[in-house]
């Protein structure tokens, strides 16, 4: 079943707007997160934040990934439900409980003095499986099986999760990079898998003229395949020939996939090249990645370009697409959205390739200019669809 992101005229739930379903809460703090916590990453990077008990570096990693990015998941997964299976998702109290812990698990690392770790670790590792638990329930008692595919991806989410604080607690040396790289690589499945399914359902409601699927059955299956194996490879570091054939791979298999679902009429609808760019960009970033396993230049450049380019802007481009489809208003890009597209990838242009290309000197530099413009993308993101949020 594919998700139902066109409800106009759906008549709202009683109630505060802002806890009737679980895009509108977790959206706005994602919003907001992805400019707060990048403004104090660009403090921590010149050497004057605050102290974490993560880090600088991993805190960087940690936040973006399981503070950001599973607010965009939690968000999505609460209104997917609901559609998928016909039943309430959280809303009211129970919905404002979940996005409290959320908060909690982003506030408690800044006091590392005060707050013993273990409560720090317990309260952030809670997130996940109470996001599983709000919505198996309902996935059973519907039999919706097909998307019980989503409680796995929450579950090695967790799991890379818990690896990560097994670094930090001095349990698992560098369980820190094992359980991002297995975060991150874990999301661009997520990506994979749900991408699949809805950008050329978009593509085809959102396009003038006949638009029809190339589907290869082989590819659909394989893409998501390679892309598990090469982040098996990655997390436990086996970054040698036999990982740059498999992320070579990957690329052109995502590529053939992509290009069985591209219309040159994409380009006239913000809402669908936005998502087309960004897969564009995963493409973009496992060809990087190739190159970086065979040492041609580092592997964080090819990480962001799969980080900044992949999940930053297909998420920014899913939560306008859902926000807009869930609040009765018409599909079409609010002012100043796609502006924040362009901005997000020329933050991707500039964190990943002018590294390449301009000395050493200049990198420190660089990151603050990409981390800007990333700052100025989401702000305008945050005062654009607010009031969405808020609003019926």
């Amino acid at each position: 079943m594919l998700v139902k992101f066109e409800e106009l005229g759906k008549k709202p739930d009683p109630g505060m707007p802002l806890l009737q379903l679980g895009f509108r809460p977790f959206f706005l703090l994602a919003g907001i997160s992805a400019v707060l916590l990048i403004l104090i990453w660009i403090l921590l990077f010149s050497a004057v934040g605050p102290d974490t008990v993560y880090g600088t570096v991993y805190w960087h990693g940690h936040e973006m990934v399981f503070g950001y990015v599973m607010a965009v998941v939690a968000g999505f997964l609460l209104t997917a439900v609901k559609n998928w299976t016909g039943r309430q998702t959280l809303n009211g109290i129970p919905l404002l409980a979940l996005s409290i812990l959320w908060l909690v698990a982003r506030l408690l690392p800044f006091f590392p003095a005060s707050i013993p770790y273990w409560l720090v670790a317990t309260i952030d590792l809670s997130f996940l499986p109470a996001l599983a638990a709000a919505i198996l329930p309902l996935l059973l008692k519907t039999k919706n099986y097909r998307n019980l595919i989503f409680i796995g991806i929450i579950l090695l989410l967790t799991a890379a999760n818990i690896v990560f604080h097994f670094g930090v607690a001095g349990v698992l040396a560098s369980g820190q990079a094992y359980g991002l790289y297995a975060a991150v690589y874990t999301i661009l499945l997520l990506i994979s898998i749900m991408g699949g399914r809805v950008i050329p359902f978009f593509i085809e409601q959102g396009v003038s003229g006949d638009f029809t699927r190339k589907s290869y059955p082989a590819i659909e299956i394989s893409a998501s395949a390679v892309l598990l194996l090469l982040g098996i490879l990655h997390t436990v570091g086996a970054i040698g020939i036999p990982a740059v054939i498999i992320a070579l791979l990957a690329a052109v298999l995502h590529l053939i996939r992509l290009s069985g679902w591209y219309v040159k009429g994409i380009w006239r609808v913000p809402l669908l090249w936005v998502l087309v760019l960004a897969y564009g960009w995963i493409i973009v970033g496992l060809f990087l990645m190739a190159l970086a396993m065979a040492g041609l230049f580092a592997i964080s450049l090819a990480f962001h370009a799969l980080t900044i380019g992949g999940i930053g802007l297909m998420t920014m481009g899913m939560m306008v697409r859902v926000s807009m489809g869930h609040s009765g208003r018409r599909l079409v890009a609010p002012a100043w959205l796609p502006a924040a597209f362009a901005a997000l990838n020329l933050a991707v242009l500039v964190r990943v390739f002018l590294p390449m290309l301009m000395p050493i000197e200049s990198y420190p530099l660089l990151v603050l200019i990409s981390a800007l413009i990333w700052v100025f993308a989401f702000t305008i993101f945050v005062f654009r669809m607010a009031p969405i949020y808020f609003l019926p």
